[in-house]
């Protein structure tokens, strides 16, 4: 009988000790990976996609056009975030709307791919963008400027 406890309890340690173990610790994740993390446009507008390359699948945090410190914190400005397809209940983020650039996630965010569109800049003052994008524990960033 004390055998059998003592397997029992030696194979329970086993079991602890191999599921506390991570293949990624909490914010190790590896940053997410693109093909191009900067696009540029003409003033006519256009479109281009981006394509995640060590993940399957992400989704849209946010937008916005450039930051700012103020009283020692940054402020993000014009700030966008990102919106569902399925509506606010939805946990897949895969539509952005910064007004004069947009961005979706194909598949209602099951895709590894982000469309990214721009309207004309019927301005003579170049733009620019940023998209955070997230895949799990994973972030990344993709810059948009346009003439």
């Amino acid at each position: 009988m004390k055998h059998l406890c003592f397997c029992s309890a030696l194979a329970v340690a086993a079991l602890l000790s191999v599921s506390c173990e991570r293949d990624y610790p909490l914010g190790g994740w590896d940053p997410i990976e693109v093909d191009k993390p900067e696009v540029h446009f003409a003033s006519g507008g256009g479109e281009e996609t981006v394509t995640a390359l060590n993940y399957g699948g992400w989704w849209l945090s946010f937008g916005y056009e450039g930051m700012m410190e103020e009283c020692g914190f940054s402020r993000y400005i014009n700030e966008v975030g990102a919106t569902s397809t399925d509506g606010w209940e939805a946990f897949t983020y895969d539509l952005l709307d910064g007004g004069w650039y947009h961005a979706a996630v194909p598949n209602k965010g099951r895709s590894n791919e982000l469309v990214i569109t721009v309207d004309q800049n019927t301005t003579s003052t170049p733009r620019k963008a940023f998209i955070k994008v997230q895949a799990g524990d994973a972030f990344g960033t993709v810059r948009i400027i346009q003439d």
